[in-house]
């Protein structure tokens, strides 16, 4: 196994490694790249959908299936991301995978199964480095406050759909999700580093400030973490893997490749 770290940040690429037959020592040295770096990425990887999610059982016990995303018929824990001809994705946003649950997940593990010749990376965030960056001032007040996390983000897009009422089945789905309040700042269990904990898909306002004030410092963090420093950028490739830790991290899909085929499969760990 060959690590090599790709931006300051976070990042690393490893080879000569296969996730589809590890030994223990491989999961063990992938496990510390994988705290050190943030997010690895693989290249050149089959995995059928059982060896995928033995791969997530390296990291954990695997989320149930996803409330109403795509799902492999045969292994619902298995997320489908596709895009098809006449089915482009829907806006993109930056975000941490599933704030909006009581425990988010504590990593994905994105498999590409096939990908447009051009477009469709994805960026990764180091919320870690971005708290680090902030004034003293900044960080101590950061550090007694809350916000609210919900589902709204995914109601009206192209994985809602009306019922026979022409009410949003997200929207029904959210009940059983309603808002949930969490600190801004969290310490990562196994690292220790504080990070700034918010996202501009799920997170949906500040406790205690004015709908004014709850925006304005939300954007002004979230232009903070637009930061490029702050970034590492993956170019897709057929039988790529990506893995992140969640605790830490928020990414961004470039849905620059219109409507050209693109599916990967995701399997996430429990937090």
């Amino acid at each position: 196994m060959v690590i090599h770290p790709l931006a300051e940040a976070l990042g690393a690429q490893v080879d000569d490694v296969d996730l589809s037959r590890l030994t223990p020592q491989d999961v063990e040295e992938m496990y510390r790249a994988f705290l050190q770096h943030k997010v690895l990425f693989f290249r050149d990887q089959t995995l059928s959908p059982e060896q995928h999610l033995a791969l997530g059982r390296c990291f954990g016990e695997l989320e149930p299936a996803h409330p109403f995303f795509p799902r492999l018929v045969e292994s619902d824990q298995v997320v489908v991301i596709e895009t098809s001809r006449g089915h482009p994705p829907g806006e993109s946003f930056w975000h941490t995978d599933m704030t909006w649950q009581e425990i988010p997940p504590k990593c994905s593990i994105l498999h590409a199964q096939y990908v447009p010749e051009k477009g469709g990376d994805t960026l990764w965030c180091n919320m870690a480095a971005v708290f680090s960056s902030l004034p003293q001032s900044d960080k101590a007040r950061l550090r007694t406050m809350s916000a609210l996390h919900g589902l709204h983000a995914f109601e009206g897009s192209r994985y809602d759909e009306q019922d026979d009422f022409g009410q949003s089945r997200i929207a029904q789905k959210s009940q059983a999700y309603p808002p949930i309040v969490r600190p801004m700042v969290t310490r990562h269990p196994e690292t220790d580093e504080e990070i700034l904990f918010i996202n501009e898909q799920f997170t949906r306002s500040v406790i205690g400030e004015s709908d004014k004030e709850s925006r304005a410092l939300l954007d002004r963090l979230f232009a903070i973490a637009r930061q490029v420093q702050f970034q590492v950028r993956f170019q897709w490739q057929a039988g790529s893997v990506a893995i992140w830790d969640n605790r830490v991290t928020q990414h961004f899909a470039v849905t620059d490749y219109a409507d050209q085929p693109r599916k990967l499969h995701r399997v996430t760990v429990k937090g």
